[in-house]
């Protein structure tokens, strides 16, 4: 499965609350779960202290309200065009523009489309929009209340971030600047070899194997073809070498 993290905010009901947590320290608690180790165990911050816990610890906790943020590939220009009617959307582009050095609610809004999908752009571009939506839901009659009835939030991939950020875990300005190098740093490593990816749905993963395997077969070393990410279970990422693609046409 593509990794997810999902972070319990800090106005939640705590589970954990009170366990090894100083007499003074609020009776809240925030938690990453993280798909990478199946949900065995969890990392719980309460106030200065650590605890670990198995799932167990969790299993009478159930939350009512979930934000789910997307990933690289939710973006189309004209998303964040409602921002500009929000000062507090409005002012997270502004602090934006700050760190990237580059007008990002333009090119949300006006494109081009070919430079919002370079992923060095669409993933900062998705961070901040996410955000901004809250923003917006915020300044709507009861988006506060719907705001903070969450107690659950996760993210695909990239969403991760912002489903840190949404949670208080950092802040929206460290977010971003991760944001920034992450995507800067795939790009790089995207412009660095004549390279491409498909999204395969509708086959479990033993049979995109078998495929791949086979494609393999054809091709030398340089064109080989392996999958990238597990999505869901019947849906995968295949990271497939232009030349490979070609030659399967």
């Amino acid at each position: 499965m593509a990794s997810m993290l999902a972070i319990l905010r800090p106005s939640a009901p705590a589970p954990l609350a009170g366990r090894r947590a100083r007499a003074a320290a609020p009776a809240t608690a925030r938690v990453a779960l993280s798909s990478r180790s199946r949900y065995s165990s969890v990392r719980v911050s309460l106030g200065s202290e650590v605890a670990v816990g198995a799932d167990a610890l969790f299993a009478d906790y159930k939350p009512t309200t979930a934000f789910l943020f997307p990933g690289q590939g939710a973006q189309t220009v004209g998303m964040g065009a409602e921002a500009q009617s929000v000062p507090a959307a409005t002012k997270l582009f502004n602090q934006a523009n700050e760190i990237l050095g580059y007008d990002l609610l333009d090119l949300c809004t006006n494109g081009p489309k070919e430079k919002l999908d370079s992923t060095m752009i669409s993933q900062p571009a998705i961070y901040v929009t996410s955000l901004a939506a809250v923003e917006v839901l915020r300044a709507r009659d009861g988006g506060q209340d719907v705001i903070n009835s969450v107690d659950v939030t996760c993210g695909l991939s990239l969403g991760e971030y912002t489903a840190l950020a949404f949670a208080g875990a950092f802040s929206f300005e460290d977010g971003l600047k991760l944001v920034k190098l992450r995507g800067e740093a795939m790009q790089d490593a995207s412009d660095a070899a004549n390279s491409a990816m498909v999204s395969v749905i509708g086959l479990d993963s033993e049979k995109v194997q078998e495929l791949c395997d086979a494609a393999n077969d054809e091709v030398d070393e340089n064109d080989r073809v392996q999958i990238a990410n597990f999505l869901c279970p019947v849906s995968v990422l295949s990271d497939i070498v232009v030349n490979l693609m070609l030659a399967l046409d």
